[in-house]
């Protein structure tokens, strides 16, 4: 008889296509909605495009920009170019869309970046399912992605959580892969991802644990060839995390001090960045997301409705610790993410919010679609209905996030956090700040020159012509806890005093009218000149201009 007329081949032949097909069925679905909640964000139609000065955003994003153009990562304020608080990996990422993106769109990057990490993170999860021969597996856990509050909302954010949390999640999929085929260049490959993500995230050192799974690899052959692995993968794993090394080690004389040592010396000096006095606190917070309790206002709030996780998802993961097999890969993977879990309880409280906890919610996908898995397989053989649509039910809630909160201090739960995704660009308004330098950029024709403004400086000077120099006002800025580095007023007259020396137009540039009359009086004042309005209008940026007082001119004090 023929093979392929044969039932039985037919039968398995349509086995294997209807999981398969229902999986690209549902990363569709996942796609579908990844492109409205993420991919189809306008973001001139939110404020997004400041890049709050509160987050990390302008960071990251004045260090991409200055490796582009050929230099250290590194900040500028005024004339000086200083070390950031924040690893290079990140904005490393963003080199190739400033490259893509057009000049006048380039603020974009950082956005564009992470919206592009997330898809490939949609797409390796069900990969790796398709890969283990699970995809109906693998479109389960791309749907539970998707919609997960906290992905979703750092995917269109310009903030590093995502980029870390993708390496990270690689890792953990090698290291699973180099056991169960028994490869060991995969667990190389973990470790080589592990370690680049602390270039983005130094925290991610927390999961190194994960490299156990070296040790745990059947030692059929020789011991010291054992023993040799043993010690080449933390090599490997601390040669791919060189890069931030060697830059700590040139800008801050040590590779264990970071850009924290320089802006904020008192975190490390008085050890107020780990103790167990923090645990109770963090354990709280963490207590309080958990069990939906109000929220408060940390950065998911700029970037969504301030939810990472809605009960159903919660869960669901608990049902999943049922259905956990424990084996070699599970023994490390829970040490790593225990080790990364205690190290953010005691961190400083100040500092942790649930965008930190992202990579073991992430993980946590894993977990919660085991049952989802279990419960297909049960209607599909008719066994154990009942329970298998219990768990769809659980499973349907969980995409739809639902119930939950949504926003600040708010105390209903009735919220969808899938539909809150769709209308995130609703009831938003524009970036003052990005436009009142695209409107500045424009009135100055981009010739040379100095701007005050009290848009964040390294935001300005990232974005505007490098012919500019841009500085705070005066000591009111962001920046403003180094020991080594400072600002204020003395510094700033001094800074106007050099461009004029040097013939440079000197600019101060306010998002609005009202901010310029509250404002105006907090310009240095510099004898023989008057700031001069150029630009006035309550619905525009106002820009003001330092001038010289002619001996026929009555000279105006600063206010």
């Amino acid at each position: 008889m023929n093979q392929a007329s044969n039932p039985k081949t037919v039968w398995a032949r349509k086995f294997v296509d209807a999981p398969f097909l229902a999986g690209l069925l549902l990363l569709l679905c996942a796609l579908i909605f990844y492109y409205f909640a993420v991919l189809g964000i306008d973001y001139n139609k939110t404020t997004l495009l400041n890049l709050d000065p509160h987050t990390d955003a302008s960071e990251y994003f004045a260090q991409a920009r200055a490796m582009l153009k050929g230099g250290w990562p590194s900040i500028r304020i005024g004339y000086d170019k200083l070390p950031s608080k924040y690893p290079c990996g990140y904005p490393v990422l963003m080199l190739p869309w400033l490259k893509i993106l057009p000049s006048a769109d380039a603020v974009l990057a950082p956005f564009r970046t992470n919206q592009t990490l997330g898809l490939l993170l949609i797409l390796a999860v069900f990969g790796f399912y398709a890969y283990l021969a699970m995809p109906l597996t693998g479109g389960f856990a791309a749907l539970l992605l998707a919609t997960l509050p906290g992905f979703f909302t750092f995917c269109r954010s310009s903030m590093s959580e995502i980029s870390a949390s993708v390496f990270i999640v690689l890792a953990f999929m090698f290291a699973y892969l180099g056991l169960k085929e028994e490869r060991r260049w995969k667990i190389y490959l973990s470790a080589l991802f592990l370690g680049l993500s602390l270039d983005i995230r130094i925290q991610s050192a927390f999961f190194a644990p994960l490299l156990l799974t070296m040790a745990l690899f059947p030692a059929r052959g020789m011991r010291w060839r054992w023993f040799l692995h043993c010690a080449a993968l933390p090599a490997v794993y601390i040669l791919a995390a060189t890069p931030v090394l060697v830059l700590n080690a040139i800008q801050f004389h040590s590779p264990f001090k970071t850009g924290y040592d320089f802006w904020a010396p008192a975190l490390s000096e008085h050890h107020l960045l780990f103790s167990a006095r923090y645990i109770p606190t963090n354990l709280a917070a963490l207590w309080n997301e958990l069990t939906l309790g109000p929220l408060g206002t940390h950065t998911a709030n700029i970037f969504g409705t301030g939810t990472s996780l809605c009960l159903a998802f919660i869960a669901l993961t608990l049902v999943g610790l049922f259905f956990i097999q424990i084996n070699r890969f599970v023994v490390c993977a829970t040490l790593a993410e225990l080790s990364y879990l205690i190290m953010l309880l005691s961190h400083n409280d100040k500092l942790v919010d649930t965008r930190y906890y992202l990579p073991l919610i992430i993980l946590s996908v894993a977990v919660a679609v085991l049952p989802v898995t279990w419960a297909a397989k049960n209607i599909f053989a008719k066994t154990r209905v009942l329970v298998s649509v219990g768990i769809f039910v659980l499973f349907g809630a969980t995409c739809l996030g639902y119930p939950s909160r949504s926003n600040y201090k708010t105390r209903e739960m009735n919220r969808s956090q899938a539909w809150d995704a769709l209308q995130f660009t609703n009831k938003r308004r524009h970036s003052a700040e990005f436009f009142a330098q695209r409107r500045f950029a424009k009135i100055s024709k981009q010739q040379p020159g100095m701007v005050l403004s009290d848009i964040d400086s390294v935001y300005l000077n990232a974005l505007l012509p490098k012919s500019f120099i841009a500085a705070p006002i005066d000591g009111q800025h962001h920046y403003n806890w180094s020991k080594i580095w400072r600002y204020d007023q003395p510094q700033a007259a001094a800074l106007v005093q050099r461009g004029l020396e040097e013939s440079l137009p000197v600019y101060a540039l306010f998002i609005s009218q009202d901010d310029m009359i509250t404002n105006r009086s907090r310009l240095p004042g510099i004898p023989g000149y008057e700031w001069q309005l150029l630009s006035n209008s309550p619905m525009r940026p106002s820009i003001l201009k330092l001038t010289r007082v002619t001996a026929n001119e009555t000279r105006l004090p600063p206010g």
